[in-house]
C-alpha cells in the first residue's frame, strides 16, 4: 500500500471519476430503496472515500488484525457512505458478516446488519457506534492514545508492531458539539501526530447553512489547540492524488494531530435545487434516475463534453457490453437500455477497491509473522513483555494473579473489620441493657468507600499492565492515579519536567473534560487489548451520560467508578449530591450499576467487571455480537464511612451476593442454616438497601428489634393477673436484611432466587427499599412495598446534618417503618380469631401467608 509518485494518469482519473459516481449512486440506492437514510454527506465526501478506502489506509478486509488503520465516520448519518466502502472494498467477504450487497439493500430495515447510524459489533468493519455528533471524534481521540500507548510498551527496533493512523470524517455538527472541542483540546496538547481529521466544510446544517450559528474561523481555533491546520480546497475533485498529497503532508510531521479542512459541496453532483442546499442533507433524492444516467450512461456522461467524461463513458460503455452479453435476464435487460441498473458496481471499480482490500489481506499476514517472530526473539529477554502481549492477543486482559492478590487485600482487611464487630441478635438473649451497643454507636471506625474502591483500583491496576485510564482533575479527591505504578500518560518531551512522563504509562490526565473523558475510554475499548476505566464524582458523570449510553449500546466493558454518591457527601451541596444520578444510570439497558454496601462487596463489584477481560477469546469474535455478554460496569460509592454496624449472620460472601445482585445479609433468626426457612420463621419485614443504606437499615432493625421488646413487655404487663397458660409468650419483630447492589443482576437471577431473598411469594410480608442516593418514583416498587427516598434535592452541611435533616437516620427511618408496620397490621381477624393479646398476636396473625401473587 505505497502512495504513488508518479502524476495520475487519464486512465487513472477516469477510474477515480468513475469510482466516485458509482459510490454515490450506491448509497443513493440504499437510501431510496429504504426510503430514508441521508445523501449529502455521501455525495460530498464520495471524492475524500474513493482516496482512503483505494489508496491511503491499511486495513484487512477478512482479518481484524491489530495494527490497521482506523477509520471513525464521526458524522454517523452519513453510513451509507460507509456500507458502501465495506462492501467495496469486500469486508468479511465469504463469512457469515460479509457486507453483502443484499445488506446493503437492507439498510435501515430491521434485523438487518447495515442500521441508520454504524453500530460496532453490528456491521463488519464499523469500528465504533457513532450517530450523536462528536462522539466519534472522541473516540478517534481515544484509538490515537491508544495506539501510542501499545507502540510505546511493545514495539523494539525492527518490530513496529503498532505503527498506524487513525482517521476521521466529521462534519460542521460535529466540531460544534462540545464534546469534539473538549477532544481537540486534549489530543493537541498529547501532541498525537497519528492522529488526522477531516472536516467536511460544506457550509450547511439541517436547518440552513452554518452561519446561522456557527461563525467562528476553525482553522485558528484548532491552531490554538496544538493541531497542525492544512486546508484542501476542493475537496470535490475526483482526483485521488489530491488527497493522497495533503495527508502525505499531514504526516510529514510527528508533532501535531492534523486537521484537515476540506472545502466541498454537500450532495455534490445532485443538481440545482439540492447540492450545496439543506434539501440535500436527509432524504432521498427524487432525480435518482437522472443522476443514474448522467453518472452510469455512456451518453450521460458523454453530454458532459469533458475528455474525463468521455474516458468514463468509454469504461461504462465496455461494462455495458459485457453486462449485455453474460449479465443474466435483469442486468441485460438495463444494459439494452444503456444505463448500469440499480444497486450495480462496474467492475473496475469492484477490482480495484477488491485488490486494495486483497493487498491489505497480505500485509495482516506480514504483520502477524512478525508478531511471532517477536515474540521468539524477546521470549527470553523480555518474558513478561511477551506474555502480556500474547495475552491480550488472545482476548485475556486480565491475569488470574489478580484474583489471589485481592483476595489476600480483602482477608486482611475482614479480619480487622470482624474484631471490631459485635452480633446484633433476633432473640433475647438475657445480656444486661447496659451491656448492649446502642445504636448508632458504633466501636469500629471504618475507611470511606472511596478509599476501599481506591485500594483495589490500585491493585487492580498494579497486577494488570492492561489497564488505563484517569480522571477528570478529582483524583486526589477519588483516589484514581498512582503514580509510581502508572507514570503520566503524556509525550516524551514533557519528561523533563514530568518524571514518568511517557506514552507507555496509563494514566490519562483528562483535565475538567469529563465528556471527552468517558467518550475517549470507547475509543480506547474499541481499540482492544486495553481495559479503560474512569474515576469521578458521581454527579460529574451527568457530564458524560451520552457516552456512558454509546458504551452501553456498543457493548465496550469500560470501567467507571463513582464516588461521593449520595447526601452523605455535605458541605457542596444539592449541586454535587447525585439523588438522581443512580436511578438515570438504572434506566439505562446493558450497564451494570453497582453500590456495594462493605469492602467484600467492593472486591465483587471488581471481580465482575474483570471477569469479561479474564477469558481467552480471538479478536475477531468481537465481530459477532451474539456470544458476548458484555457491558460496562459502574461502581458507586460514598465519600464517607462504607461498613456494617454489626456482624451478618448468613454464610453468603458479599462477592458472591454481588455476583447475585442481593442477597440476605442478616437475617430474621439467629444462625441460620440456609435453608428455606419455616413457616413461623418468617420475616415480618424485610429491609433492602444499597451502598451505606445497608448499614442504616441494619441499625433500624436494631431500633425495631428494641421498640417492639418494649411494646411487647408493655402489652404483656397488661395481663397481670389472667391465667399465664392462655397468655401468648412475648414477640419480637422478625426482620430481615437484604443488601441489593445490583439491580441488574439481581433481575437476571432465576424466580426462585429472587423469591427466596424478597420472598415476594408471600404477601403478607411488608418489604421497604431505603436508599438516600435515590428520588421517588424511580423503580423500588418494583421490589418493595414502600420506599424512603430522596424527596427532592439535597441540602448543604455536615453529612450527618444533612442526613438527619432530611430523615435519614435510624430513629427516622425506624419511625417510618414502624408505623408502615402498624398500618399494615390493622386487619379484621376472621371468624374464630382469638382476642387482640397485643403485639405478639399482630405479627403472628400475619404469619398466615396468602401464598403466590
Amino acid at each position: 500500500m505505497e502512495d504513488s509518485k508518479e502524476p495520475p494518469s487519464t486512465d487513472d482519473l477516469a477510474l477515480d471519476a468513475l469510482s466516485v459516481f458509482s459510490i454515490r449512486l450506491l448509497a443513493a440506492d440504499m437510501v431510496d430503496h429504504a426510503s430514508s437514510g441521508h445523501l449529502g454527506t455521501p455525495f460530498g465526501c464520495a471524492p475524500l472515500a474513493n482516496a482512503l478506502w483505494g489508496k491511503v489506509m491499511k486495513f484487512s478486509p477478512r482479518t481484524r488484525w491489530m495494527n490497521r488503520d482506523r477509520f471513525v465516520l464521526s458524522a454517523g448519518h452519513a453510513s451509507a457512505l460507509l456500507y458502501s466502502m465495506l462492501h467495496l472494498t469486500g469486508n468479511g467477504l465469504g463469512g457469515p458478516y460479509e457486507v453483502s450487497m443484499e445488506q446493503l439493500k437492507q439498510f435501515r430495515q430491521a434485523g438487518s446488519s447495515t442500521p441508520g447510524h454504524p453500530e460496532f459489533r453490528m456491521t463488519s468493519g464499523v469500528e465504533v457506534t457513532t450517530g450523536p455528533l462528536g462522539q466519534g471524534f472522541a473516540n478517534a481521540v481515544g484509538m490515537a492514545i491508544s495506539e501510542a500507548h501499545m507502540a510505546a510498551r511493545f514495539n523494539r527496533d525492527g518490530f513496529p508492531l503498532f505503527d498506524h493512523y487513525t482517521y476521521v470524517l466529521a462534519g460542521d455538527g460535529c466540531l460544534m458539539e462540545g464534546v469534539s472541542q473538549e477532544a481537540a483540546s486534549l489530543a493537541g496538547h498529547l501532541r498525537l501526530h497519528k492522529l488526522i481529521v477531516f472536516y467536511d466544510d460544506n457550509k450547511v446544517t439541517i436547518d440552513g447553512t452554518t452561519d446561522l450559528a456557527f461563525s467562528e474561523d476553525v482553522g485558528m481555533g484548532f491552531a490554538a489547540k496544538g493541531w497542525n491546520v492544512l486546508h484542501l480546497p476542493d475537496g470535490d475533485a475526483y482526483n485521488a492524488s489530491v488527497f493522497e498529497k495533503v495527508i502525505e503532508e499531514a504526516k510529514s510531521q510527528t508533532e501535531k494531530p492534523t486537521v484537515i479542512i476540506m472545502k466541498t459541496t454537500i450532495g455534490c453532483g445532485a443538481g440545482r435545487g439540492l447540492e450545496g442546499t439543506a434539501k440535500a442533507h436527509g432524504g432521498k433524492f427524487s432525480n435518482l434516475e437522472d443522476l443514474r444516467k448522467k453518472w452510469h450512461s455512456p451518453e450521460g456522461l458523454r453530454q458532459a463534453g469533458g475528455e474525463l467524461e468521455t474516458k468514463v463513458a468509454a469504461l461504462v460503455e465496455k461494462e455495458l457490453e459485457a453486462l449485455a452479453a453474460y449479465g443474466g435476464m435483469e442486468k441485460s435487460a438495463g444494459a439494452t437500455a444503456g444505463i448500469l441498473p440499480k444497486f450495480y458496481v462496474p467492475q473496475p471499480v469492484l477490482r480495484k477497491f477488491r485488490k486494495w482490500g486483497e493487498t491489505g489481506d497480505a500485509m495482516a499476514a506480514e504483520w502477524e509473522a512478525m508478531r511471532q517472530r517477536y515474540c521468539t526473539t524477546f521470549r527470553e529477554k523480555e518474558p513478561d513483555l511477551v506474555k502480556d502481549l500474547e495475552e491480550r492477543v488472545q482476548g485475556k486482559y486480565v491475569s488470574d494473579t489478580w484474583v489471589t492478590s485481592v483476595e489476600k487485600y480483602l482477608q486482611n482487611e475482614l479480619k480487622t473489620i470482624d474484631a471490631g464487630l459485635t452480633v446484633l441478635h433476633n432473640e433475647e438473649t438475657g445480656e444486661p441493657a447496659a451491656k448492649r451497643q446502642k445504636v448508632g454507636a458504633k466501636k469500629f471506625k471504618y475507611k470511606a468507600g472511596r478509599v476501599y474502591v481506591s485500594e483495589v483500583l490500585k491493585d487492580f491496576v498494579e497486577q494488570n499492565p492492561s489497564i488505563i485510564g484517569g480522571s477528570a482533575d478529582v483524583a486526589s479527591s477519588v483516589g484514581a492515579h498512582f503514580p509510581a505504578i502508572q507514570g503520566h500518560f503524556l509525550p516524551p518531551c514533557f519528561a523533563e519536567k514530568r518524571p514518568g512522563a511517557s506514552y507507555a504509562a496509563r494514566y490519562i490526565h483528562f483535565g475538567v473534560r469529563e465528556h471527552a473523558c468517558l467518550a475517549i475510554l470507547n475509543g480506547i475499548s474499541s481499540y482492544s487489548c486495553l481495559v479503560p476505566y474512569s474515576s469521578l464524582f458521581t454527579i460529574f458523570y451527568q457530564y458524560g451520560l451520552p457516552a456512558i449510553r454509546m458504551a452501553a449500546i456498543s457493548k465496550f466493558p469500560v470501567l467507571y467508578i463513582g464516588t461521593h454518591d449520595s447526601i452523605d457527601l455535605g458541605e457542596d451541596g444539592p449541586t454535587h449530591q447525585p439523588v438522581e444520578v443512580l436511578p438515570q444510570l438504572r434506566a439505562m439497558p446493558n450497564l451494570l450499576v453497582i453500590r456495594p454496601a462493605h469492602v467484600d462487596e467492593v472486591v465483587g463489584s471488581f471481580r465482575i467487571f474483570a471477569e469479561q477481560y479474564m477469558a481467552s477469546r480471538k479478536i475477531e469474535q468481537y465481530i459477532d455480537p451474539k456470544p458476548l455478554k458484555r457491558r460496562p460496569v459502574f461502581i458507586m460509592t460514598s465519600r464517607g464511612e462504607l461498613g456494617l454496624p454489626y456482624k451478618g449472620n448468613t454464610a453468603t460472601r458479599g462477592q458472591d451476593g454481588v455476583a447475585r445482585g442481593a442477597y440476605v445479609i442478616h437475617d430474621c433468626v439467629d444462625n441460620p442454616s440456609g435453608a428455606p426457612l419455616a413457616t413461623s420463621q418468617l420475616p415480618d419485614i424485610i429491609l433492602i438497601g444499597s451502598g451505606q443504606d445497608v448499614a442504616l437499615v441494619m441499625e433500624t432493625k436494631a431500633l425495631l428489634l428494641e421498640w417492639s421488646k418494649k411494646v411487647s413487655d408493655q402489652l404483656h404487663g397488661a395481663f397481670d393477673g389472667f391465667p399465664a397458660a392462655k397468655i401468648a409468650a412475648p414477640a419480637l419483630l422478625k426482620v430481615r436484611i437484604v443488601s441489593m447492589p445490583c439491580w441488574e443482576l439481581f433481575d437476571e437471577q432465576d424466580q426462585d432466587y429472587q423469591d427466596s431473598v424478597l420472598l415476594s411469594n408471600y404477601n403478607d410480608i411488608l418489604r421497604i427499599y431505603v436508599e438516600k442516593a435515590s428520588t421517588k418514583n424511580t423503580g423500588h416498587d418494583k421490589y418493595a412495598h414502600f420506599s424512603v427516598l430522596m424527596p427532592s434535592y439535597g441540602l448543604s452541611g455536615k453529612g450527618s446534618d444533612v442526613e438527619k435533616k432530611l430523615e435519614f437516620t435510624p430513629e427516622f427511618v425506624a419511625a417510618k417503618v414502624w408505623s408502615s408496620w402498624i398500618q399494615r397490621g390493622r386487619r379484621l381477624f376472621q371468624a374464630g380469631d382469638e382476642a387482640d393479646q397485643g403485639l405478639a398476636t399482630w405479627v403472628s396473625k400475619l404469619g398466615r401467608r396468602a401464598g403466590s401473587h
